[in-house]
């Protein structure tokens, strides 16, 4: 699409350091049409250079198998990817929606993790609902969205979600369940079009900062050509 995506990649990789952060989320689609061995081991590469903890989790474009032997992931094949993780006493539960699906085997592990959780945070490729972007919503949206989202909102407590997928940058709200969509580091989505239209955007990642038990901010940042600098 006439993107350079490795110096955009690196150009969010080189911001996000700024701040230091605690650990790295990334949310799939590694490959922009089939998988592809050598690009998901480069990246695995890139990433074992990060001196912090980092986690991924598929997208429809990623294989399983491929990341599993690129990250040492737990299970075998393409059984779905399933991981609990913590991060400074706040849990993250990683879901795999590789094939648009979850399944019930998937949606019980959802249900009993959750059980021992408070506030709950998910980081998954598509997110649980329709978000109102015509042309992802229409073509390209979660097949068993209603299922994650039923068990979400009978969780007693806030949860949030933490995704991709959609190629821009939106929050939605529904209940208990409030969900961050992340926007990419390669190619946008213009949101509001109906077909495919690639949207002319820099390259960009979301900032989450938890400030106590009950506080957070999610910050968008979207980079320039020319080098951003944290806020002091």
């Amino acid at each position: 699409m006439g993107l350079d995506v490795v110096a955009r990649f690196e150009r969010v990789m080189a911001h996000a350091a700024k701040f230091q952060p605690d650990v790295y989320f990334f949310t799939g689609d590694f490959c922009a049409a089939m998988p592809e061995e050598r690009e998901i081991f480069w990246l695995g590469n890139r990433l074992f250079e990060l001196e912090v903890p980092y986690f991924v989790v598929p997208g429809n474009h990623d294989d399983r198998t491929m990341l599993r032997n690129a990250f040492e992931l737990p299970g075998d094949g393409d059984e779905p990817i399933l991981q609990r993780v913590t991060i400074k006493d706040r849990t993250f539960l990683l879901l795999d929606t590789r094939y648009a699906k979850v399944g019930d085997a998937q949606i019980n592990w959802l249900r009993e993790q959750l059980k021992d959780l408070g506030s709950a945070n998910i980081i998954m490729h598509h997110p649980p609902l329709k978000v109102g972007k015509p042309f992802m919503d229409d073509n390209y949206s979660l097949d068993e969205a209603q299922k994650v989202l039923q068990v979400l909102q009978e969780h007693d407590a806030p949860v949030v979600v933490y995704c991709g997928h959609y190629h821009s940058s939106r929050t939605i709200i529904d209940g208990n369940v409030t969900v961050h969509i992340c926007p990419p580091t390669s190619f946008f989505i213009k949101p509001d079009a109906a077909v495919f239209e690639q949207d002319e955007l820099p390259p960009a990642y979301q900032q989450i900062v938890y400030v106590g038990t009950g506080k957070r901010t999610v910050t968008p940042f979207y980079l320039s050509e020319s080098p951003s600098v944290p806020p002091q």
